[in-house]
Protein backbone atom coordinates (compact mmCIF):
# COMPACT_ATOMS: atom_id res chain seq x y z
CA UNK A 1 0.00 0.00 0.00
CA UNK A 2 1.39 3.58 -0.79
CA UNK A 3 0.30 6.68 0.95
CA UNK A 4 1.20 9.93 -0.81
CA UNK A 5 1.79 13.25 0.70
CA UNK A 6 -0.04 15.98 -1.46
CA UNK A 7 2.41 17.52 -4.38
CA UNK A 8 4.37 20.59 -3.57
CA UNK A 9 5.77 23.09 -5.40
CA UNK A 10 9.18 24.45 -4.31
CA UNK A 11 11.23 27.15 -5.72
CA UNK A 12 14.04 25.52 -6.42
CA UNK A 13 15.93 23.20 -9.24
CA UNK A 14 15.21 19.39 -8.74
CA UNK A 15 19.48 19.57 -7.67
CA UNK A 16 18.90 21.65 -4.87
CA UNK A 17 16.26 19.55 -3.50
CA UNK A 18 18.27 16.70 -4.21
CA UNK A 19 20.90 17.59 -2.19
CA UNK A 20 19.55 18.45 0.62
CA UNK A 21 17.47 15.19 0.94
CA UNK A 22 20.43 12.88 -0.06
CA UNK A 23 21.55 13.46 3.62
CA UNK A 24 20.07 12.60 6.64
CA UNK A 25 21.80 15.43 8.77
CA UNK A 26 18.96 17.31 6.80
CA UNK A 27 15.78 15.57 7.53
CA UNK A 28 15.74 16.18 11.40
CA UNK A 29 14.01 19.53 10.39
CA UNK A 30 11.33 17.29 8.65
CA UNK A 31 10.54 15.60 10.78
CA UNK A 32 7.00 15.41 12.83
CA UNK A 33 7.40 16.27 16.61
CA UNK A 34 6.76 12.59 17.65
CA UNK A 35 10.50 11.88 16.54
CA UNK A 36 12.60 11.77 19.33
CA UNK A 37 15.98 10.96 19.50
CA UNK A 38 17.06 11.96 15.96
CA UNK A 39 20.81 10.48 15.61
CA UNK A 40 22.98 10.44 11.83
CA UNK A 41 25.84 9.27 10.15
CA UNK A 42 24.75 11.31 7.10
CA UNK A 43 23.72 7.64 4.97
CA UNK A 44 22.04 5.86 7.93
CA UNK A 45 19.70 7.60 11.07
CA UNK A 46 17.69 6.21 14.24
CA UNK A 47 14.94 7.92 16.35
CA UNK A 48 12.49 6.97 17.78
CA UNK A 49 8.55 7.55 17.11
CA UNK A 50 6.89 8.38 20.31
CA UNK A 51 5.14 5.36 21.53
CA UNK A 52 6.79 3.23 19.19
CA UNK A 53 10.16 1.51 18.63
CA UNK A 54 13.54 2.62 17.88
CA UNK A 55 13.50 2.72 13.89
CA UNK A 56 17.22 2.79 11.64
CA UNK A 57 16.88 3.67 8.06
CA UNK A 58 19.14 4.17 5.50
CA UNK A 59 19.69 5.64 2.01
CA UNK A 60 19.02 2.67 -0.61
CA UNK A 61 18.43 4.33 -3.49
CA UNK A 62 19.83 8.10 -4.73
CA UNK A 63 19.12 8.83 -8.19
CA UNK A 64 20.33 12.08 -9.15
CA UNK A 65 17.80 15.41 -9.34
CA UNK A 66 14.86 12.81 -9.54
CA UNK A 67 14.48 10.53 -6.28
CA UNK A 68 16.13 9.40 -2.85
CA UNK A 69 14.30 6.19 -1.39
CA UNK A 70 15.08 5.61 2.19
CA UNK A 71 14.18 2.18 4.09
CA UNK A 72 14.30 0.32 6.76
CA UNK A 73 18.84 -0.57 7.73
CA UNK A 74 19.54 -4.15 7.64
CA UNK A 75 18.92 -6.11 11.09
CA UNK A 76 17.06 -2.54 12.37
CA UNK A 77 14.51 -5.37 13.91
CA UNK A 78 11.30 -2.78 11.68
CA UNK A 79 8.49 -5.17 12.15
CA UNK A 80 6.89 -4.74 8.81
CA UNK A 81 8.71 -3.66 5.48
CA UNK A 82 8.66 0.16 4.06
CA UNK A 83 10.26 2.55 2.06
CA UNK A 84 9.48 6.43 1.86
CA UNK A 85 9.90 7.70 -1.70
CA UNK A 86 11.21 11.61 -2.29
CA UNK A 87 10.47 12.31 -5.85
CA UNK A 88 11.33 15.73 -8.18
CA UNK A 89 10.43 16.75 -10.93
CA UNK A 90 11.72 20.02 -12.47
CA UNK A 91 9.88 22.16 -14.36
CA UNK A 92 11.44 25.15 -15.42
CA UNK A 93 12.81 26.98 -11.77
CA UNK A 94 10.38 25.05 -9.54
CA UNK A 95 10.21 21.77 -8.55
CA UNK A 96 7.16 19.01 -7.84
CA UNK A 97 7.93 17.43 -4.93
CA UNK A 98 6.20 14.03 -3.34
CA UNK A 99 7.08 11.64 -0.65
CA UNK A 100 5.21 8.81 -0.24
CA UNK A 101 5.58 5.84 1.94
CA UNK A 102 5.04 2.46 0.93
CA UNK A 103 4.64 -0.47 3.55
CA UNK A 104 4.16 -3.94 3.20
CA UNK A 105 1.10 -4.35 5.62
CA UNK A 106 -2.14 -5.75 6.16
CA UNK A 107 -5.43 -4.03 5.38
CA UNK A 108 -6.35 -3.81 9.07
CA UNK A 109 -3.09 -2.11 9.80
CA UNK A 110 -3.00 -0.04 6.77
CA UNK A 111 -6.07 1.30 8.02
CA UNK A 112 -4.86 2.14 11.48
CA UNK A 113 -1.82 4.47 10.16
CA UNK A 114 -2.92 5.76 6.78
CA UNK A 115 -4.51 8.81 8.01
CA UNK A 116 -1.54 10.08 10.56
CA UNK A 117 0.94 9.03 7.77
CA UNK A 118 -0.52 10.93 5.33
CA UNK A 119 -0.43 14.15 7.32
CA UNK A 120 2.95 13.71 8.47
CA UNK A 121 3.68 12.76 4.84
CA UNK A 122 2.05 16.38 4.10
CA UNK A 123 3.85 17.93 7.03
CA UNK A 124 7.31 16.64 6.08
CA UNK A 125 6.61 18.29 2.34
CA UNK A 126 5.57 21.36 3.85
CA UNK A 127 8.77 21.67 5.79
CA UNK A 128 10.95 20.73 2.96
CA UNK A 129 9.48 23.50 1.13
CA UNK A 130 9.83 25.89 3.39
CA UNK A 131 13.93 25.09 4.69
CA UNK A 132 14.50 24.36 0.79
CA UNK A 133 13.04 27.97 -0.21
CA UNK A 134 14.47 30.00 3.19
CA UNK A 135 17.98 28.32 2.86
Amino acid sequence: MTIESKKTLINASAEKIFNFVSDFNNFSSMMPPQVEGWQTDGNTCSFKVSGFMQITLEMVERTPFSKVVVAPAAGSGSPMPFKVFIEMKEKDAQTDTRIAFDIDANPMMVMMIKGKAKDALDMMADRLKYFIENQ
